[in-house]
């Protein structure tokens, strides 16, 4: 439906929504109207895409798998199709929002929690498997990659989607490690683990901290924040 919303199909001052769109068990209720709800989500997004681009030009490296999506037959058991899941713009708006609560709640624990924040760490990737990779695009592939920075290396994984599909997906699997190595989504200082249950036990220190009642009142500054990272 978020989907929907964003692409236009669906309302835009229609009398009367198309449940092929927008499915009655799905529209708001409680007093709220189609128009307020889609109004927020188009605003959401426009939000979302501006804070991805900023992402992005800041040197923040996307290292996407993929994923497989399976239809079963109405049994319920026999499988149907199996496609990759397609990522749309109201995954991304979703991933956005997730990606500043966490940058956020972060925050709050650093400048709230004394001495108890948990974040999130990212060393270096290692540089013998960096260099490996390289050499293997190169004789494999016959293509560059430049690991100068996050901002060069996110350059050349779109190149390589561009030119090849297939080539790109065995690479994409490659430096998916990397995820495990340091790289990740996100190039804020410093991050936390609040929005996905995946990772049980940080996931579990966070929220507890976080609803800490002693934890009720900022101690450091903006600049207080960054130099206690840097440390």
């Amino acid at each position: 439906t978020a989907q929907n919303i964003i692409d236009g199909k669906v309302a835009n001052g229609e009398r009367r929504v198309d449940e092929a769109f927008w499915p009655e068990s799905r529209q708001p209720t409680g007093g709220h109207t189609i128009d307020e709800v889609a109004g927020d989500v188009r605003l959401m997004h426009e939000v979302a895409m501006a804070r991805r681009r900023l992402r992005f030009d800041n040197g923040a490296l996307a290292l996407n798998g993929v994923k497989l999506a399976f239809q079963l037959e109405e049994d319920g058991e026999t499988p149907k199709l199996c496609a990759p899941y397609p990522i749309r713009d109201s995954n991304r708006l979703i991933e956005e929002f997730m990606l500043l609560t966490n940058y956020l709640v972060a925050q709050r624990l650093i400048t709230q929690a004394r001495g108890r924040a948990l974040l999130r760490n990212h060393i270096p990737p290692i540089e013998q498997g960096v260099e490996q990779v390289v050499d293997v695009s190169n004789e494999s592939f016959d293509f560059d990659i430049d690991t100068t920075d996050s901002s060069a290396l996110q350059e050349s994984l779109s190149l390589s989607c561009s030119a090849s599909h297939s080539r790109s997906r065995r690479l994409c699997v490659r430096w998916n490690t990397w995820r495990r190595r340091g790289l990740d989504e996100s190039d804020w200082a410093y991050y936390t683990q609040i929005t996905s249950s995946v990772h049980r036990y940080p996931y579990v220190i966070v929220h507890r901290a976080t609803l800490d009642k002693e934890v009720d009142e900022f101690l450091l500054t903006q600049k207080d924040i960054h130099l206690t990272v840097q440390q």
